[in-house]
């Protein structure tokens, strides 16, 4: 018995001292598990970093910033990073986080592009301005849109200032589109400003309206004027000879005719049928736009801008279309309507080693 005894409790220390091995072992390896995932998890946090250093680089001067650069120390680890490519063109970026003997890679494609200001919507609104939607609504397509019809990027259908009056709220506005705007949001996308945003959009549109004048005054064929006696001048069609319920005063395009350029609307204007005008419009106060008519057509593809006290007339199937490549166009070069910044494309990570 007392070897019996004796036997038993070797057998079950040798099965602790074992068992007490094998935790050992199964601790340190998962020790080590642990350690190499930090490892991983550093040298991506290096390499990422390291890239948004690029980007940042890229976006103060992308003309000229091209590197190749290894080993820099950063957070307890290095990094590879380099921007390749031509003066001008895409430029390949690429970092390398190192980390003990993690390495972790982020690619991407940076390109300069041209992006338009915040200020344009599918109807930029200064002040005040009376809306008046009649007939069966928009057949064929929204009323206005500020989906991008150049894939650049949506806006808000509508913006209006946030000026307390009773006629611009948000509800009144939409009550009288219906569901005919839409835009990067839901629903009736109409947008009423903060009131510090308000007096930016009215500088910018002073100033706008300041350059326009200034391209009519050296006779620029990039802008229609129609001064509300019935002419226009520059590259459209400001004459008009009375259609009904319209004075002879008016300026009009009519039918299935397009133009494009800068319109430049000091009076009233109408667009009947399917007539399209590939740019921005502009409204000086007290001015006016009617498009009757359209099937679905665009009228107006660019962005429509108006100031204090104008007045748009919607009625039938037709469209205000935002588009921001037919605004780069035109207004690209006036102030901070526009401003160049880097685009990243097909950015990717993965683990080196």
């Amino acid at each position: 018995m007392g070897k019996y005894i004796l036997l038993v409790t070797l057998a079950l220390g040798l099965s602790t001292t074992i068992l007490a091995n094998q935790g050992m072992q199964t601790d340190l390896e998962t020790s080590e598990s642990q350690a190499e995932r930090q490892e991983i998890i550093l040298a991506r946090q290096i390499a990422q970093s390291a890239f948004e250093m690029g980007v940042s680089k890229l976006r103060r001067d992308f003309q000229n910033w091209r590197v190749e650069r290894s080993q820099i120390a950063h957070r307890g680890g290095t990094f590879d990073l380099t921007a390749a490519g031509s003066s001008g063109g895409p430029v390949s970026l690429t970092a390398v986080g190192n980390f003990g003997d993690a390495r972790y890679k982020v690619t991407g494609t940076a390109e300069e592009e041209e992006q338009v200001s915040g200020l344009f919507n599918g109807i930029t609104a200064a002040g005040s301005v009376d809306f008046d939607i009649s007939g069966p609504g928009c057949s064929g397509g929204p009323c206005v849109s500020g989906i991008d019809a150049a894939g650049n990027g949506n806006r808000r259908g509508i913006s209006i200032p946030n000026s307390g009056t009773p006629s611009q709220e948000e509800d009144d506005v939409c009550s009288t589109f219906g569901d005919k705007v839409n835009g990067q949001g839901t629903g009736c996308d109409v947008n009423s400003r903060t009131q510090g945003l308000d007096e930016w959009i009215e500088s910018e549109m002073d100033k706008l309206r300041s350059q326009i004048e200034k391209k009519v005054n050296q006779g620029s064929d990039d802008v229609t004027v129609c001064t509300g006696n019935g002419s226009g001048n520059g590259n459209g069609n400001g004459n008009g000879n009375g259609n009904s319920g319209e004075s002879p005063n008016t300026c009009r395009m009519n039918g299935n005719s397009t133009d494009s350029g800068i319109l430049y609307v000091k009076g009233d204007f109408r667009f009947n049928g399917q007539a399209q005008w590939n740019g921005p419009v502009y409204v000086v106060e007290g001015g006016s736009v009617r498009i009757n008519g359209g099937g679905g057509t665009a009228q107006v593809n660019g962005s429509l801008l108006m100031e204090e006290n104008t007045e748009l007339d919607m009625n039938g199937g037709n469209r205000v279309q935002y588009n921001s490549e037919k605004i780069r166009d035109y207004f690209g070069s006036m102030g901070s309507l526009s401003a160049l910044s880097v685009r990243i494309t097909n950015r990717s990570g993965r683990i080196v080693r």
